[in-house]
């Protein structure tokens, strides 16, 4: 059975995204001149991605201090990365922001496409001036107004601990002035681990958890990006293991309260 729902799943995304894309196509030609920032783009991106989680068997997706983003401040948010899915599942935070995603990413029809026309960042790993190109359109959006969202790992991490963070995240914070927003994810690796198309889900939807922490303004740390980068870490890894523990605990059991970073 989770072969048949996921090979559905799959199957239904590949087909709609064609009819999203078409059915966005005219729309997109005629606001986008208008639209400098393209917010209509990634709230169809956001139309589209939310679908596809209402509709999924899989999952309960709870999202928890959602009211800590103010949609009057620009970040450079750092979630940790699990799975594939934790890009539809960052969705559900329903605020505007532009991804940066591996380059190949934007080859895949359709979806890529859609991408590009959100103004979405392409980067390609390990070529020094594709990172530079994706540094410089990610301050042209911060300044223009739009947060961005990096995964600081680079890539998914594949055990319980996150892998080291990569500096880019910092640079650009500490540059802009711009606050970090972290934010932790748990679960989506048990939803669909790294190198299989099946998700895992057998006798009852799989709990997937975001929780955003308090944002972290770079003068905390002097606009060190070093600083802001360990700082960043080890909040973040101390709230996944707080996470993990609540959620394991009985449900009568009180939730913590959430962690505010100080200076390290």
């Amino acid at each position: 059975m989770r072969y048949l729902l996921s090979a559905f799943f799959w199957g239904y995304l590949a087909l709609s995204l064609a009819v999203f894309w078409f059915a966005v196509l005219i729309p997109w030609l005629l606001i986008t001149p208008f639209d400098r920032r393209r917010r209509f783009s990634h709230w169809y991106a956001y139309t589209w991605a939310t679908h596809y989680l209402a509709l999924s068997p899989f999952w309960n997706i709870h999202v928890e201090n959602r009211e800590l983003i103010d949609p009057r401040t620009t970040y450079v948010m750092c979630p940790n990365h699990q799975s594939i899915s934790d890009i539809f599942v960052m969705f559900k935070l329903k605020v505007h922001f532009k991804w940066v995603s591996k380059h190949t990413v934007f080859y895949v029809p359709f979806l890529g496409w859609m991408m590009a026309m959100a103004g979405y960042v392409g980067i390609r790993r390990g070529d020094a001036a594709s990172r530079a190109r994706m540094m410089n359109e990610c301050r042209a959006h911060l300044r223009r107004g739009s947060s961005v969202m990096l995964f600081p790992e680079g890539g998914r991490s594949h055990g319980d601990q996150m892998r080291p963070f990569k500096r880019g995240a910092f640079v650009l914070a500490c540059e802009s002035g711009a606050p970090i927003l972290p934010i932790v994810i748990d679960g989506t690796r048990g939803a669909l681990p790294h190198g299989t198309w099946v998700f895992q889900q057998r006798d009852k939807k799989l709990d997937i958890w975001v929780r955003v922490l308090a944002p972290i303004d770079p003068a905390i740390v002097d606009r060190d990006p070093a600083r802001l980068q360990r700082l960043v870490r080890e909040t973040m890894s101390h709230e996944l293991a707080r996470l993990r523990r609540e959620t394991a605990s009985p449900p009568h059991e009180p939730r913590a309260a959430l962690v505010q970073p100080s200076p390290t």
